[in-house]
C-alpha cells in the first residue's frame, strides 16, 4: 500500500513537473525556429549620404538612396547578403584589396559568407572588410569593394532594419 501511494505521489510529482516545463520546451522550440533573416532593408554607408546599390554589371555602387528594388538587400544567418540585379549573393570577387565587390549566382561558397561586427563588414573567404572606395566616396556610383580592414567610417554599413 505505501509502495503504491509513493508510486501515484512520484507520477504525480512527474505530470506536474512535465506541465511546468511545457511553456519552457515550447519557448526552446520557437527560438528553434528564429527567423533566418538578421537584418534586412537598404545598407548604409557611414562615410557616405549614399546606399548600397547592386543595379549595374560592374560590381555593387554606392547610389543615392531610393526606393529602388537595387537597393534592398537581405543579410541571412548562414552569412550570405543577397540583392536584386541580378538575384545573387554578395561576392568579394578575387578577394583582393580593391576588388569589386559583385553580385553572383548563390552557391555558398566562402567568397560569399560575410560577417557582420559592429557594421564592419567582413568577408569569410579573404577576411577583408565592405569598402566603400575612399577616391570615388563624394560621387554618385561610390566604387564598393573588399579592402584590409582599417576600421575606418567607409568600412561601416548599417542595415536599415535588424533582426538579431
Amino acid at each position: 500500500m505505501i509502495r503504491t501511494s509513493r508510486r501515484k505521489a512520484g507520477l504525480a510529482a512527474f505530470v506536474t513537473l512535465l506541465f511546468a516545463l511545457l511553456p519552457l520546451a515550447a519557448a526552446g522550440t520557437a527560438q528553434a525556429f528564429m527567423s533566418p533573416v538578421l537584418a534586412y532593408g537598404q545598407v548604409y554607408n557611414a562615410d557616405s549620404t549614399r546606399c548600397l546599390d547592386s543595379g549595374t554589371t560592374k560590381g555593387a555602387l554606392l547610389f543615392n538612396c531610393t526606393n529602388s528594388p537595387y537597393q534592398y538587400w537581405v543579410y541571412v544567418r548562414t552569412g550570405q547578403i543577397t540583392g536584386n540585379s541580378p538575384t545573387g549573393c554578395l561576392d568579394d570577387g578575387t578577394g583582393l584589396n580593391g576588388s569589386r565587390v559583385i553580385l553572383a549566382t548563390c552557391t555558398g561558397s566562402a567568397s560569399q559568407q560575410w560577417t557582420d561586427a559592429g557594421g564592419k563588414i567582413t568577408n569569410v573567404a579573404s577576411g577583408k572588410c565592405l569598402d566603400a572606395d575612399l577616391g570615388t566616396i563624394g560621387e554618385q556610383a561610390t566604387i564598393v569593394q573588399v579592402w584590409t580592414c582599417t576600421g575606418g567610417l567607409n568600412q561601416i554599413w548599417t542595415f536599415q532594419y535588424n533582426n538579431s
